[in-house]
């Protein structure tokens, strides 16, 4: 359900101190994107001689969250009223069941190497991102991604990026003397190639780039499928990432939920075996129950 967040109120609650950095850093023109997640709006708040700082704002069951990662010891901080601000004039669609990154279940290994680079010379660590990224075109792209370097994919570059998924899944089974290996290894450049694609600016035209992966991949995971001994759980793995960029457009885009979910209906039962979009549920944020139930009815 969407609600609405009084913005007085807020300003109030925040205190003068705050306001006045919300107001410097909005007419500095922060944010530059909003971004939409967990059911609330996030962004990176640049001030001139500051380092940048993720933030977040929703509604939660505990009333207006904020999360920030500056060292002010009050919630209500500038930058949290600059995001608020910034995504009401846009026209922010809040939901009452925001769930704030902090909310989110990290991975117990995750957080441990999490706390190890905190304790790290910044200089090093940031070394150390440049050695791996400089060798891994999804880090690269992510670290330009966080930097702000990115912008939205031209139609020609996005026109690019199909073709190559097309023919990345062509030549998988091309030929006489193509193999299982070759299918998996064509799965996973393509997932590669969306991963890229998934950090930059998200637009409508990515979101369907991404959907004709998911088919690429549907209509080369019945291969594996029918060695399921030997393969047994590369399908569901690289399909698994695959649907896991789709809805993370999906957030970010905020299709038309009718629409996404023809779209949905579309590849899933174009699928010969078993398309990698068919968990219905996952989409529940997007689309709604009630297009959920009628997804699952398909089946």
């Amino acid at each position: 359900m969407a609600v609405r967040i009084d913005i007085d109120a807020l300003r109030a609650a925040a205190g003068a101190v705050a306001c006045e950095v919300a107001e410097q850093l909005r007419s500095a023109g922060q944010p530059d994107a909003i971004v939409p997640v967990g059911g609330g709006a996030s962004c990176t708040i640049r001030e001139a001689g500051q380092p940048p700082y993720d933030v977040w704002v929703g509604i939660t069951a505990d009333g207006f969250t904020a999360e920030c990662d500056c060292p002010t010891p009050t919630e209500l901080c500038g930058h949290a009223v600059t995001l608020a601000d910034a995504a009401l004039a846009a026209g922010f669609a809040w939901s009452s069941l925001a769930m704030p990154p902090s909310a989110e279940e990290v991975d117990s290994r995750v957080a441990e190497l999490a706390d190890l680079a905190g304790s790290i010379p910044a200089r090093r660590l940031a070394l150390l991102v440049a050695e791996w990224a400089a060798a891994d075109r999804v880090l690269e792209t992510r670290l330009l991604g966080y930097a702000g370097r990115l912008a939205p994919l031209t139609d020609a570059e996005l026109a690019d990026v199909g073709r190559m998924i097309d023919n990345l899944a062509h030549e998988a089974t091309s030929g006489h003397r193509w193999d299982l290996h070759d299918v998996e290894k064509a799965g996973r450049a393509i997932v590669e190639e969306v991963r890229v694609l998934s950090q930059h600016p998200a637009s409508p035209e990515a979101l369907l780039v991404v959907e004709r992966a998911a088919r690429a991949w549907d209509g080369l995971a019945g291969h594996l499928y029918d060695a399921w001994e030997t393969y047994e759980e590369e399908p569901a793995e690289i399909g698994g990432a695959l649907r896991a960029a789709h809805i993370q457009l999906c957030e970010q885009v905020q299709p038309d939920p009718d629409e996404l979910a023809d779209r949905l209906t579309e590849i899933i039962e174009a699928a010969e075996v078993e398309s990698c979009l068919d968990e219905p549920g996952d989409y529940l944020a997007v689309l709604g129950r009630d297009r959920v139930r009628r997804l699952r009815r398909r089946r």
